[in-house]
């Protein structure tokens, strides 16, 4: 009977440590399992972390010329900050009509657009060219400034839709008081021409020589033009055009003063690319007009740098 009630008592005390194992098992599981391992905390903070906005990004690379700036017009196209020089070219009308040398036949505006685009050169706008000029942005090695001055009928006519077949950008200098005048551009062409692309700037009012206005009339006639387009585009005016290459000094303050970030001037006779070292104001330009044939073209672009 003792032998018995020994047995009995070693199986209790067995079952009892059993049971004891079991409970305090149970309970250490479920305690690991409502913790995340340190693992699973990384990785939850990463897939939940929303950036703020005044996070900083810090980017230990190195300035280069191939600038990323601008990378949707600019994909796959190789960038330079480099000073090399650029043409901007100066176009007036764009006629089929018979006129002066500043009317272009079309067939040869679009045989040099068609050279532009088979030999790799890439329209930047005004926009571009400044932040290439301010701010060190990166620009295509090849690129070109196409501007037209004046506003004539002929660049919506005939010029807006060659510039499209190319997809290419260029800007217009509109005589702000010529604006729905005959043989100008209206209202109503500006806006669909700035809508596809087409940049409208200053070319201020009816006057013929501006330097030879004093300071303040330069500003005042500058401003003007500024607000009147505008008026008629809901949008910023920021570059202006002078019809001539011999600005004064006052003409350089005057467009500064007058709330405008670049100014232009025009040679006809000795050819310049714009470059870093221009006063911003002061900006060179090359006359392109109906006597020249493509060849001519070809060496005004391969113009050397001052």
């Amino acid at each position: 009977m003792k032998k018995k009630d020994t047995f009995l008592s070693i199986v209790c005390i067995i079952l009892t440590i059993s049971i004891i194992l079991v409970v305090f098992i149970g309970q250490s599981a479920r305690k690991n399992s409502s913790l995340p391992t340190s693992e699973t905390k990384v990785t939850a903070k990463e897939t939940t972390k929303v950036p703020s906005t005044t996070d900083k990004v810090v980017d230990n690379t190195k300035a280069t010329s191939t600038d990323t700036s601008n990378k949707d017009r600019f994909s796959g196209l190789k960038l330079t900050n480099d000073d090399n020089g650029l043409p901007i070219l100066c176009y007036h009308d764009i006629n089929s009509a018979k006129g002066t040398d500043l009317v272009l036949d079309p067939a040869k505006f679009k045989e040099q657009m068609k050279y532009l685009k088979d030999n790799g050169y890439f329209p930047i706008t005004l926009d571009e060219l400044y932040s290439y000029f301010k701010d060190n942005k990166g620009i295509p090695e090849k690129s070109i400034v196409i501007t037209f001055d004046d506003g004539y009928v002929g660049t919506y006519t005939y010029a807006f839709p060659i510039l499209k077949e190319f997809g290419f950008k260029a800007t217009i200098f509109m005589i702000s008081d010529s604006v729905n005048n005959p043989s100008y551009l209206n209202v109503e062409q500006l806006k669909e021409l700035s809508k596809y692309g087409i940049d409208i700037q200053s070319h201020f009012g009816e006057v013929s020589n501006i330097s030879k206005l004093n300071l303040d009339k330069q500003i005042d006639t500058l401003k003007k033009s500024k607000q009147t387009l505008e008026g008629f585009l809901s949008k910023p005016i920021s570059y202006v055009a002078f019809p001539s290459s011999n600005l004064s000094e006052d003409s350089k303050k005057a467009a500064e003063q007058a709330g405008y970030k670049m100014s232009f001037n025009l040679q006809n006779t000795s050819l310049a690319l714009a470059d870093k070292k221009d006063n911003i104001y002061n900006l060179d330009r090359l006359y392109i007009g109906n006597k020249h044939s493509l060849n001519d073209f070809i060496k005004i672009l391969n113009t050397k740098k001052k």
